[in-house]
């Protein structure tokens, strides 16, 4: 299981390390390369504050919000969070000045909009420097399959034939996702829509969908507030937050991707509302940057080259168009 574990790991502040298929148009490089020097933002992938934090060996202060102090004290025991990582407890950093402890901008959003929780800091001290290493949740799969030994055999039945018919439904966004990936481009509305479309078929691609947008947000905002965080350090959080409570009826109440898929015109409105100079480029961000994570998280490397397992076969582009 730690192989799995590894797998759902990236460090950011070194070149690409995880395999792609070959027949992708871009390469991990290619995007790591755009995302880190031709967008407003992306000097903070590599050199955040927390990044530092992390490497430098040094205690670390992080903040976690609860509603269950009562049953925290009571027990002595906190349990993890609920949601797609598995075993985490989901914390902000909080970094040390002069005045005490500041939150994170994120720890900062939440402090501010649950009023009804109860912050509680812990201090971590490394025996070591730590690796900068992040969950990327979206590759966290195999370790999910694992659950499935704590189902029955009918349940375990059940999951199979609904995850077969729905991917069955959504086949043919599929195959326009991967052939777009291998450089094939289909007009963005079109593609948006369809993708819409298919959320409900595999919700996976709801969290896709978000993930894709939160990086365009973060790395391209260049608003006040955006410029303060990266100032201290730090990608701005709140935009992204603000995106899926505007998108999603009762986000803030339950925060559940697989609702997330607004059709092409509602994402203009959305991504305007926020910040209207990153509407135009919005919509032809996600063909392409979906299009490639869908290729790099569904297909196994030594895949590459065959047909698609959707529906039309795969071809190589000749040429390889630039990112910016």
């Amino acid at each position: 299981m730690r192989d799995e574990w590894e797998h759902a790991h990236t460090d950011y502040t070194v070149p690409a390390q995880r395999r792609s298929p070959a027949s992708l148009t871009d390469s991990e490089g290619d995007w790591r390369d755009y995302l880190d020097h031709s967008t407003p933002n992306g000097w903070l992938i590599r050199n955040s504050a927390m990044t530092e934090t992390l490497v430098s060996g040094k205690p670390m202060h992080l903040l976690h919000v609860t509603r269950g102090i009562d049953a925290i004290r009571a027990s002595r025991e906190i349990h993890v969070s609920a949601g797609c990582l598995v075993g985490a407890l989901y914390c902000a950093p909080l970094a040390s000045q002069r005045e005490g402890l500041r939150p994170h901008n994120l720890g900062a959003y939440l402090m501010r909009t649950k009023p009804s929780t109860t912050p509680l800091i812990f201090e971590v001290t490394p025996d070591a420097p730590t690796q900068p290493k992040g969950i990327d949740y979206l590759h966290l799969g195999a370790i999910h399959l694992r659950y499935q030994s704590y189902l029955t055999p009918a349940e375990t039945d059940q999951l199979d034939d609904a995850v077969l018919a729905g991917l069955r439904a959504a086949a043919a966004f599929l195959d326009v996702a991967l052939r777009n990936a291998t450089g094939h481009a289909t007009p963005a509305p079109d593609f948006i829509d369809q993708l819409s479309n298919a959320v409900a078929h595999v919700p996976f691609l709801g969290y896709l969908y978000f993930e894709v947008l939160s990086e365009y947000l973060m790395l391209h905002s260049t608003t006040p507030e955006t410029k303060t965080y990266a100032a201290a350090g730090e990608l701005n959080n709140w935009i992204c937050k603000r995106l899926a409570f505007a998108a999603v009826d009762g986000m803030d109440k339950l925060f559940d991707l697989t609702r997330f898929n607004p059709r092409h015109h509602r994402l203009i409105q959305l991504i305007e509302g926020l910040e209207p100079d990153l509407g135009p480029g919005v919509a032809e961000y996600v063909r392409r940057r979906l299009s490639h994570l869908l290729a790099r998280t569904a297909l196994d490397p030594p895949r590459t080259r065959q047909p698609s397992p959707f529906r039309a076969p795969i071809s190589v582009p000749s040429r390889k168009p630039r990112l910016d």
